[in-house]
């Protein structure tokens, strides 16, 4: 007996119940793995918070805070509205064309920065250089999204820890990561841009 016809006779059975959150990554990297072919992580700016007393650790006295949900909601939809002016042009504004996306806010509710993950698909008239090129013109034209690490060295990283965002080709297991915050019933984190 294979592990599928055990899984199917204990499901029939009614011992294994699929909440909403598995069903729904299964649907996302099942029957439409083929539409998703790239994915992208996105780390917001910090914004402007205050003016403050100079000291010894901070010389300019400016003060920054990090987005909260909402703000970066409407940040990642821009970006996605730019992406989509760049790659299909006037399309998208005559036949209400747009790029499938999926897209997710993750570190709410843990400790981490909110950050922004994606599943995309590259046109099929495009190669892999250009569709880099034009997201990186999107992050750029956006301006709400960290694109080089300050920090970096490059005597002491590696070259790909330059870009503090992350553009990749991706598999069935990419919806999984994205979706792992999501709570079982509730996807406030997941949007459809």
């Amino acid at each position: 007996m294979s592990f599928d016809q055990i899984r199917q006779r204990i499901t029939k059975q009614g011992l294994l119940k699929r909440n909403a959150k598995d069903e729904l990554v299964a649907w996302l990297s099942g029957k439409t793995g083929d539409l998703f072919t790239h994915g992208l992580t996105l780390i917001p700016k910090k914004v402007y918070y205050k003016h403050g007393r100079v000291t010894r650790h901070n010389k300019e006295g400016i003060y920054y805070r990090h987005l909260n949900k909402s703000e970066l909601e409407a940040r990642t939809f821009r970006f996605v509205g730019i992406l989509n002016k760049l790659i299909l042009k006037s399309r998208h504004t005559r036949f209400n064309q747009r790029l499938p996306v999926v897209m997710t806010i993750e570190g709410e509710r843990s400790l981490k920065d909110l950050h922004a993950h994606f599943a995309l698909n590259k046109p099929n008239w495009m190669n892999q250089k250009e569709f880099s090129r034009v997201v990186s013109k999107a992050i750029k034209i956006s301006n709400d999204f960290c694109i080089e690490d300050p920090n970096f060295k490059f005597e002491k990283n590696n070259l790909d820890e330059k870009y503090r965002y992350k553009l990749d080709l991706i598999d069935d297991e990419w919806m999984t990561y994205i979706t792992k915050d999501l709570d079982k019933r509730n996807f406030h984190n997941l949007y459809l841009p």
